[in-house]
């Protein structure tokens, strides 16, 4: 059982989401900290400031969506970025759209808004060599 906690950063302007993903990142031993942004702008000024270990990406935003938050996180100059995993959290995403997030954007992984502990500890014994 993996004990290491690690810094998460929930991108999602649904506040019920937000919500129940903080719990259950809490109650799941996996965090040190949960940190929330409404939009994309929002997520972008926090990396600029913190170091997350994991990034929770809704697609359907305000301000700036995942895909503008994608952009502009790719132009960043942030040492850090190599190690930090980006995953997509959305409630549907259409075959097209999930292709383009794993080609264009690497991202690794796709998921429902609401996370579980079946997920998360399968997501940090995947990744536990990429953020080591």
């Amino acid at each position: 059982m993996n004990t290491q906690t690690y810094n998460f950063l929930l991108v999602d302007d649904n506040n019920a989401t937000n919500f129940l993903n903080k719990m259950i990142l809490k109650k799941s031993g996996l965090a040190s900290t949960v940190t929330i942004a409404k939009n994309g702008l929002e997520a972008i000024n926090i990396v600029k400031e913190n170091t997350p270990d994991y990034i929770f990406l809704d697609i359907n935003m305000p301000v700036m969506n995942g895909w503008q938050f994608l952009e502009t996180y790719e132009k960043l100059n942030l040492e850090f970025k190599n190690s930090t995993i980006i995953l997509m959290i959305s409630e549907k995403l259409d075959k097209e759209t999930l292709t383009m997030a794993r080609t264009k954007y690497e991202l690794i992984e796709y998921n429902n808004k609401i996370l579980n502990n079946t997920f998360l500890d399968n997501l940090i014994d995947t990744n536990l060599v990429h953020l080591a």
